[in-house]
């Protein structure tokens, strides 16, 4: 029990990070150049997609129980990995 309290608050902790990195992302494309915001507002969008997705797994995760945790803490690991490609692909972006 206590590795899901903990893996709960670590994945909480994550996303809450990821609103902060998202806000600073508008931030900068709100001074990037007219196609430069176009592009990065778009990928933002996605990866805002990406984290509404991992909340919901979140929200399963906090509901679960024995295997079923198990199988579902895999799949929220799967949409971790998932946001961190795609800010990945934007700090990236933002590089060139």
């Amino acid at each position: 029990m206590e590795e899901k309290k903990t893996y709960l608050k670590k994945m909480a902790e994550y996303l809450e990070e990821l609103d902060a990195k998202i806000v600073e992302l508008h931030a900068k494309a709100a001074k990037a150049g007219a196609e430069a915001k176009k592009e990065i507002d778009k990928r933002v969008a996605e990866l805002s997609e990406k984290q509404t997705e991992a909340r919901q797994k979140l929200q399963e995760l906090k509901e679960a129980g024995g295997e079923k945790w198990e199988s579902l803490k895999a799949r929220a690991e799967k949409a971790k990995d998932d946001l961190e490609n795609a800010l990945t692909k934007i700090v990236m972006k933002f590089k060139k």
